[in-house]
Parts: structure tokens; sequence; C-alpha cells
């Protein structure tokens, strides 16, 4: 139930993106803008994806003491791969993807949206997942805050994650 609740809370902000999007006029009329936004959107809607598939899959192989099928919650804390360096990259790319949905049709109150989208987003993830995270992994969460920022906008660390990947599957 609790990743029923999770999926209708991030499937609510996208389609609020889509509502606003439709119903919104387009403003701006500049067409240097109207040119890069969508490729800055596309660009965004990767990387968020790309944060998201790392995260998912190293949570899959390293968070879970048994093998599981389907998507359950970590029974173990991670803190190797795309972990090492920020706490929430699966959240983090969420709000890229959310960022660069709001980019693809240039509408500057679209965007606005998706930065408050955004707000209410990092919101959820630090007053709700981490209070739950500190539940049940206690003190060694505390200590995993003190030395991971939330998120990191860093090629280097999706690439870390990349490898810890990689380097499960060749063992």
């Amino acid at each position: 139930m609790y990743f029923f609740w999770k999926f209708i809370f991030w499937f609510g902000l996208w389609i609020s993106i889509f509502i606003v999007d439709y119903t919104s006029p387009a403003i701006l009329h500049n067409a240097p803008f109207k040119l890069i936004s969508p490729i800055v959107g596309i660009l965004l809607i990767v990387y968020g994806l790309l944060l998201n598939a790392v995260a998912g899959k190293t949570l899959k192989k390293y968070g879970h003491f048994d093998i599981k099928k389907g998507i359950h919650k970590p029974d173990k804390m991670i803190d190797i791969g795309i972990f090492s360096c920020m706490r929430h990259p699966a959240m983090f790319g969420s709000i890229f993807f959310s960022i660069g949905l709001a980019m693809l049709n240039a509408k500057i109150i679209t965007i606005l949206w998706a930065g408050w989208v955004s707000f209410f987003a990092v919101y959820f993830i630090m007053a709700v997942e981490e209070r739950e995270t500190i539940v049940q992994f206690g003190n060694r969460y505390c200590e995993f805050l003190k030395n991971r920022k939330p998120f990191c906008f860093s090629l280097s660390c999706l690439m870390r994650g990349i490898k810890a990947l990689k380097h499960h599957e060749e063992q």
C-alpha cells in the first residue's frame, strides 16, 4: 500500500504539469527560448530517467536480504553506487523529469508550476521519506544523513552508480 500512495503522489504531480500546460496560454513568443527550452527539457527528462533507473536497479540489487519479485521497500540501507554521493537519486530524477516535461512546450507558466511541483516534491522527500527511513534504519541512517547531500547534480555521481551496477553484474 505504501508504494501505491507514493505512486499516486508522483503521478498527481506529473499530471498537474500536463493540466497546467494544456490550460495555460503561450505568453512568450521568443524564438530562441522556444527552440532551447524543448532541447533542455529532453535532456532533463533523459537525465531524470537515468537517475531513476540507476537508483531503482541499485535498490533492487543491494537493498534486500532476499531476492524479491516486484517493488518492495528496501530491507537494507544502501550507501554504495549512486547512494554514495546522494541520498535520494530516484526522487531527484523524478524532479528533473517533471521540470523537463514542463520545458517541452516552452510555456513560462508551466515551467513556473513545475518549480512549485519540485518544491512540494522536495518537501515530501525531506518531511516524509527521511522520517520513515530514520525510523527504519535508526542511527546508521542518521550518520548517512550527515555525510551525504540529499541531491547531487553530478555526472560523476551517476557514473559511480552505473559502475557499481556493472561491478555487481560481473560477480
